[in-house]
């Protein structure tokens, strides 16, 4: 079974790469599922994830609190992330 990072294939389409001072990532469209997802890898790492639409929902939900929790890169890597 290949990993999300094996490679273009025609199962995914880059849509993007944001890059900006504190990230940079790459989005792309992937069909290799049952249902469409947004894949997203961290350009610097290499990781990555798979997004459905339900998830990607629930950003669009989520408040201003929860998303800073979910800062863990660069300066706002919290020192819990070193342990």
């Amino acid at each position: 079974m290949a990993s999300p990072a094996s490679g273009p294939s025609d199962d995914r389409a880059e849509l993007a790469t944001l890059v900006n001072e504190f990230a940079a990532v790459r989005v792309s469209l992937d069909r290799a599922g049952h249902d469409v997802r947004l894949h997203v890898q961290d350009i610097e790492s290499g990781a990555e994830i798979l997004l459905s639409p339900i998830e990607l929902a629930s950003f669009c939900q989520a408040s201003p609190e929860d998303r800073v929790g979910w800062l863990r890169v660069g300066q706002y890597r919290d020192e819990r992330d070193a342990l």
